[in-house]
């Protein structure tokens, strides 16, 4: 069966320690939601790559989690959904704040930390 794996993967840079945090969401052929789960972080430690950036700062991994699973369904009206998740606000942030967290993007600016000097 189809899955769909969301991994979470933070990675540091430089000696300040910035912190990046991607989420990935990858399918996986598993026979069950743990197998699933197995696959998913198996696969992202074999691809963990500590390098160099274009600045010259050491960027590294800290941690690779698979946060949720899902059972990947046929395609209906040739859409598929690829990935969904409900939270709630459990926080001390307002619901404005909150919304704004949870879409917040890095600008181009701010992923220059992360592309590895060796490809540039």
């Amino acid at each position: 069966m189809l899955y769909g794996v969301k991994v979470i993967h933070i990675q540091e840079v430089g000696k300040a320690q910035h912190r990046f945090y991607e989420e990935l969401i990858l399918t996986v052929n598993a026979r069950s939601y743990d197998e699933a789960y197995e696959k998913a972080e198996r696969y992202m430690q074999d691809a963990v790559c500590n390098y160099v950036n274009i600045y010259g700062e050491c960027v590294k991994t800290v941690q690779i989690e698979a946060t949720d699973c899902f059972l990947a369904f046929d395609p209906e009206n040739d859409v598929q959904e690829v990935y969904a998740s409900c939270s709630r606000n459990c926080t001390e942030l307002s619901e404005k704040e909150y919304y704004r967290m949870m879409t917040a993007c890095c600008e181009e600016k701010e992923l220059s930390r992360l592309r590895n000097a060796e490809y540039n």
